[in-house]
């Protein structure tokens, strides 16, 4: 299954985080399924990125509007699905493959409480319309789809 991973992580932009992404950059070159990586950074992060480019890889920078985040990174994504991967946890092979043969079954997919997510593309562009349309306050990707998509997130351990 080809997919985006998508970086995406409002609240970890330490030197421990910025390993964890490289760490999880490094994963996702390494599996000829990822086609891109889009990293959702503040301008530290993409100046000290731009240094030294990741392959695959995109920068887009956060704004300081959750909403505008989300919209960006996403709108970023090239794929029909999209893995967004969290910083406050290491990411193993183990929890890509999870996510995966999960995402086979199930259009969205939570794993480790939010921090890795997997999903169909098209239902985070609708969720995001829709909370645009009804003036709806959203801040992660998982939020706006459990408030405004009728298919529940499957939650793996």
């Amino acid at each position: 299954m080809e997919y985006t991973a998508l970086i995406y992580d409002t609240e970890h932009y330490d030197d421990i985080a910025f390993d964890r992404m490289k760490k999880a950059c490094s994963l996702f070159i390494e599996d000829a399924d990822c086609k891109e990586i889009v990293i959702s950074a503040n301008k530290e992060w993409i100046v000290k990125l731009a240094t030294n480019p990741i392959p695959k890889s995109m920068y887009v920078q956060m704004s300081n509007k959750p909403y505008v985040s989300l919209l960006n990174g996403l709108k970023a994504v090239t794929q029909e699905n999209v893995l967004v991967i969290g910083l406050s946890k290491e990411l193993t092979r183990e929890s890509i493959d999870a996510l995966l043969e999960n995402l086979q079954k199930y259009p969205s997919v939570s794993y480790t409480d939010h921090v890795f997510e997997a999903f169909d593309t098209r239902l985070l562009m609708f969720c995001l319309q829709y909370a645009i349309e009804f003036n709806m306050a959203v801040d992660t990707y998982s939020k706006a789809v459990d408030a405004l998509a009728d298919t529940p997130i499957h939650y793996i351990a």
